[in-house]
């Protein structure tokens, strides 16, 4: 019920046309097309992925039908982001467990205004490095689309 809810919010918050990565994506976007949401879900145009690296160990039909990598809008969006912010704070789980209750949320708020920072500083390296990617990935993939539309009958149309 909390997963629906959250959706539920983030329809209200972030209007239509969102993308939602999940660990269990598939199951997800079944449980909110039978819920209560569903319609709402489906006018707004929600699309459920399931995260790049999770979506490995699902079977075929559901890497398909589910993987950002086969779906418009997410782009190179791997949809791993929280996963990486929570592993970052288990390191913190040493130094904290045996604090009490101030200090934990302290540390806690320190760790991640410095994960903050620290993400904040390498913003421009990650925004260089993206687009480098893509634009290394558009050039590679570019002659290999040329090549295969020419025999076809797609234009650039149908790519879009």
């Amino acid at each position: 019920k909390y997963r629906l809810t959250a959706v539920n919010q983030l329809l209200d918050s972030c209007g239509s046309f969102q993308g939602l990565g999940h660990d269990i994506g598939c199951t997800s976007h079944k449980t909110i097309a039978a819920s209560l949401i569903g319609a709402k879900a489906e006018q707004s145009n929600l699309i459920v992925a399931v995260n790049a690296f999770h979506g490995y160990t699902h079977n075929h039909r559901c890497q398909l039908a589910n993987h950002p990598l086969y779906m418009n809008g997410f782009g190179i969006e791997d949809l791993e982001t929280c996963e990486q912010i929570f592993s970052s704070s288990n390191s913190t789980a040493i130094l904290i467990r045996h604090a009490s209750y101030f200090h934990w949320v302290q540390f806690i708020d320190l760790h991640f205004n410095q994960w903050d920072q620290d993400k904040y500083m390498e913003l421009s390296c990650f925004l260089h490095n993206n687009y480098v990617q893509v634009l290394c990935i558009i050039n590679e993939c570019m002659p290999l689309l040329d090549a295969f539309k020419t025999p076809t009958s797609f234009s650039d149309e149908d790519f879009v």
